[in-house]
């Protein structure tokens, strides 16, 4: 087959090579230079992106940016340095637009991937719990050693304060240990011989001896680690909906832009072939739709944060929407978190003073609690005597204090008659009951409401609490719960989360205790209030920064309005496209005269991002309500 130089032609080649260069001038070329380095910088990875999908024979939304781009980038270049290429009317620029491309999609990524780098960070704060000293007996002597040499069967001490270094089983004395971090239980629980307890947890009050049985990787905080860091690892991304059509859409319009070239050529128009064919290219150039969804999740961020909902991971912005099961941690989270009292009955004022000094002398949270409500007197114990699980014993001016449960006043010689499942604190000064203290970790004031409006938006609610079955009961009755789940580990939480999913539920876990970490990771959407620890914070895809649950509820709205916007900017991108692109291939041409030129499909493709972020900025003045 012979080729003649004739086929190349284009009649507006034919002019001087060496011409005045009017487009060469300082403001093209610092474009140029700026455009240059976002388009080959920071765009670098569409290109490398794009040339690994080409070699797996896969076409997505790298390589329609790449074409693109370099289509606008690559005209503009010829324009400025070889505008006799092209006729007069056709001699413009479009660095701008390719820069704005990849700009955005860029900030939309790197929202995406800011949340997903997160596990060692919050697994190295969970290892923390643990002390880095330990005190084992070796020998009958007591011998400081770091807590990551402990050994299974080695002897640790623990007194009233510390931490507790490693999982294992008490072999003398007894204390009250707050495990609550780890368990969720709101209440110290008294360990005596023969009890577990789990590394990690703070010995209130007491001295214990624990015999080591579990250690580094069998650890309790090891295995919930491994959990919070297997459920981040399964949770699937949310796919963006612009890519569902990408694959059709790339090829589509590499064709497009070939028959446009190829058409035009045979009916004699070379000079309308190549400008079509480039019109096509920069008018399907996915600004509008690169940034459909990029903008609107920055602007629905920042909305969020107005409102005091920080959304960590912008992908679940998505997800929320289509939530079917809220689940709520108890302590903490819709309840107030700290015990106070709720019923007092006081039989001797005067005598009730000198409860003070004693109560005073106690770290117990029954005991702060109760603080609140006696008389100020401040005298100093004459004698003073903890005992774990039971109550308090002290000498006041010559009065004999008790403080404690029923138990302990019974074990004295008090005669109580009541018969209450209440948390509650008897005060007897010498031989008399002065005081009975009931106390309560209170409900949050909007939990009923935002529980019964989640119902309205039919999403069943459940709690989950490592609390006792009596208390869970009485706040699942109280809040208005579907369901209530109690005595739960950590472990426990996460498996029914799971299971809830495999039943095709869309779960949303609002938790703050490190024993809700791992059932938040695996969950669709994790809610951490502002109040959680630090690794409950990195865990959760939102954090509350206002100690107010109905932020819940701005959430799930932000989520729909937000996803309502990007349908519709994706909707409008993509109908200008359908409508553009033959335009630009010159389809009103034979029978109108028109022809889309580079600059007008210029214009056109900046106008329709222009929309799509006027649309977007729509998400600022909504009312979220609640």
């Amino acid at each position: 087959m012979v080729f003649s130089l004739e086929f190349f032609k284009l009649p507006f080649l034919e002019k001087p090579l060496i011409q005045s260069n009017e487009f060469l001038n300082l403001k093209n070329v610092l474009s140029l230079i700026f455009a240059s380095i976002v388009q080959f910088g920071a765009g670098w990875e569409f290109y490398r992106s794009a040339i690994g999908g080409l070699k797996n024979r896969i076409a997505d939304m790298n390589l329609l940016i790449v074409i693109g781009t370099s289509a606008a980038y690559f005209y503009s270049v010829f324009v400025i340095f070889f505008p006799f290429l092209f006729p007069e009317n056709m001699r413009s620029t479009y660095f701008g637009g390719a820069a704005a491309i990849i700009t955005f999609v860029l900030l939309g990524r790197y929202l995406e991937s800011r949340s997903r780098n997160k596990a060692t960070g919050f697994l190295r704060k969970l290892l923390k719990l643990k002390p880095q000293k330990a005190l084992i007996i070796v020998d009958g002597k007591e011998t400081v050693i770091p807590a990551d040499s402990i050994v299974v069967g080695d002897i640790v001490v623990v007194k009233a304060g510390e931490r507790v270094p490693v999982d294992g089983v008490v072999i003398e004395g007894s204390g009250e240990i707050d495990q609550s971090i780890l368990t969720g239980e709101s209440l110290p629980v008294l360990k005596k011989t023969g009890d577990t307890v789990l590394g990690g947890s703070l010995l209130v009050d007491g001295y214990i001896l624990i015999k080591a049985t579990k250690t580094g990787k069998d650890a309790f905080i090891s295995q919930l680690a491994k959990l919070v860091s297997q459920a981040q690892e399964k949770k699937p991304p949310v796919g963006r909906l612009a890519d569902k059509v990408v694959a059709v859409f790339v090829p589509a319009i590499l064709i497009i832009s070939i028959l446009t070239f190829d058409i035009w050529y045979l009916m004699d128009k070379p000079d309308i072939a190549f400008l079509s064919s480039v019109s096509v290219l920069i008018i399907a150039c996915p600004c509008a739709l690169g940034i459909a969804t990029p903008i609107a999740i920055v602007v629905a961020v920042s909305k969020g944060a107005k409102e005091k909902i920080l959304i960590k991971n912008p992908e679940i912005i998505e997800g929320i929407k289509d939530i079917t099961v809220a689940i709520f941690d108890k302590t903490g989270t819709i309840t107030e978190g700290k015990l106070s009292v709720i019923e007092e009955k006081i039989f001797d004022k005067q005598l009730l003073k000198y409860a003070y000094p004693a109560l005073k002398n106690s770290n117990h949270p029954v005991a702060k609690a109760v603080l609140e409500k006696i008389p100020e007197y401040e005298a100093k114990p004459e004698s003073f005597k903890s005992v774990s699980g039971k109550g308090i014993i002290a000498m006041i001016e010559g009065k004999n204090v008790i403080a404690g449960n029923q138990a302990f006043l019974k074990e004295h010689g008090f005669v109580i008659k009541e018969n209450s499942k209440k948390t509650e604190l008897l005060i007897a000064v010498d031989d008399k009951l002065v005081a009975v203290f009931y106390l309560s970790d209170n409900l949050k004031p909007e939990a009923k409401t935002v529980l019964n409006k989640l119902k309205e938006k039919g999403i069943k609610t459940v709690l989950l609490t490592g609390d006792k079955e009596e208390v869970a009961r009485g706040i699942c009755a109280e809040a208005g719960f579907d369901e209530c789940f109690a005595q739960l580990k950590p472990e426990d939480k996460y498996r029914i989360v799971k299971e809830l999913q495999q039943k095709g539920e869309k779960v949303m876990f609002i938790g703050d205790g490190i024993n809700d970490a791992p059932a938040m990771a695996s969950s669709n959407v994790g809610i951490a209030v502002v109040q959680a620890t630090d690794i409950t914070k990195e865990t959760g895809d939102i954090l509350l920064l206002k100690n107010e649950l109905n932020l819940v509820l701005k959430a799930i709205n932000l989520s729909s309005f937000s996803m309502n916007v990007i349908k519709q900017n994706l909707f409008w991108a993509f109908i200008y496209n359908v409508i553009g692109i033959p335009v630009a291939a010159g389809i009103l041409y034979p029978v109108a005269g028109i022809l889309l030129k580079p600059v007008i499909a210029g214009v056109a493709m900046s106008f329709s991002s222009v929309s799509v972020v006027l649309n977007a900025l729509r998400i600022n003045n909504t009312r979220l309500g609640d």
